[in-house]
């Protein structure tokens, strides 16, 4: 899946840290955005993630 950080910052738009996988999936769909986002989101750990940092080092253990 790639998506870039830059891609991703714009579906998560007004996402508070810390955050729960469960907190970054409602604002990616409150943001409207496309499946191939929404996929990512559900791929990642079940954590806390406490900045877009955060997440990006999850999406590379993932990916």
């Amino acid at each position: 899946m790639s998506v870039s950080p830059a891609e991703l910052k714009i579906y998560l738009q007004g996402m508070e840290y810390p955050a729960s996988k469960n907190d970054l999936r409602s604002a990616a769909r409150n943001n409207h955005a496309p499946d191939v986002i929404i996929d990512l989101i559900n791929n990642l750990p079940e954590r806390r993630f406490n900045s877009p940092g955060d997440i990006n080092k999850a999406i590379d253990e993932i990916e």
